[in-house]
């Protein structure tokens, strides 16, 4: 009988620990873990202004092309007083994947030795022609999802003469002697849309 209790005993602790067995593969909770790294893809951000791309270490100015009005007074690729033109600021944001806002500003440079040297007005595209007295600042938005992501802006400037001009003639010809020059400021900003 002492055998048989042992018996007994061991198979109810066996019974015991594959009920435990049973309750604990029931109940328990898998956990596993990993770690690794999430890639992302940065968005393009490529503006060109008349073809040169913005992020390059190029000079503004040598960008701009004047073209003038013919005029049978004065020379070809010079100002006189009386002469007037036109130059482009092209935009090309085809390459860039974010909506982004521009900002244009022109106005008469401090350090032009031709104070009458101004713009008077500018066009967007074919669209109207917008008159200015003196500067012009241009903003607008380019969205990611436009399907045209260029500007071409005309910018008309001319050398005042006559009604509306600070200079006299003595400033005209001092400006033309001391190998002087018209200047223009012209700053260009973009922005991301956020």
């Amino acid at each position: 009988m002492p055998n048989d209790k042992k018996i007994k005993l061991l198979i109810a602790m066996i019974a015991l620990f594959a009920c435990i067995t049973q309750i604990r593969q029931t109940y328990a909770k898998y956990t596993e873990s990993k770690s690794g790294s999430a890639d992302f893809n940065v968005a393009n951000w490529q503006i060109k202004i008349n073809n040169q791309d913005i992020n390059e270490n190029v000079e503004l100015s040598s960008l701009i092309n004047p073209v003038y009005d013919s005029n049978t007074n004065i020379a070809n690729g010079v100002i006189a007083p009386g002469s007037q033109g036109s130059f482009v600021i092209g935009i090309d944001a085809t390459n860039t994947q974010v909506s982004f806002q521009y900002s244009i500003s022109i106005a008469s440079a401090n350090d032009s030795d031709v104070a009458d040297f101004k713009i008077y007005a500018y066009r967007i595209g074919t669209g109207e022609i917008v008159q200015v007295t003196n500067s012009a600042s241009i903003t607008n938005t380019i969205n990611n999802s436009d399907q045209n992501k260029t500007v071409n802006m005309t910018v008309y400037f001319k050398w005042t003469e006559g009604s509306g001009e600070t200079m006299n003639n003595a400033a005209d010809t001092a400006a033309s002697l001391g190998n002087g020059s018209g200047k223009l400021s012209v700053t260009a900003a973009f922005t991301q849309v956020v």
